[in-house]
């Protein structure tokens, strides 16, 4: 049985849930138009906007319908984050390995 998700994370995938839903209202997209455009289920796609549930690869479905895909990946550059924007110039392994 999967477990509850921690307090920030259960509030992100509402205000994501939100997020998207209100992309979808202000373009005049009906939820049954949206989830035949990304090719999911009309009931998957409602969970996905009330309650942010749902596969990552149908919120990327999603997010591409509604024009927000390179937002999405632009959001998840480790370059956009000040480790990431520190460690540009280092020399970042291709693979991290546990203690022996």
């Amino acid at each position: 049985m999967a477990s509850r998700a921690p307090i920030p994370v259960a509030r992100a995938m509402r205000t994501i849930a939100a997020n998207l839903d209100l992309a979808r209202r202000q373009q005049r997209i009906t939820v049954e138009l949206l989830a035949e455009r990304a090719d999911i289920a009309v009931p998957t796609m409602r969970k996905l906007l009330k309650e942010g549930r749902g596969s990552l690869e149908n919120f990327l479905r999603t997010a591409r319908i509604l024009g927000l895909l390179a937002s999405v990946e632009a959001a998840t550059d480790p370059l956009n984050t000040p480790i990431g924007r520190l460690r540009a110039d280092e020399d970042t392994p291709q693979r991290v390995r546990g203690p022996r």
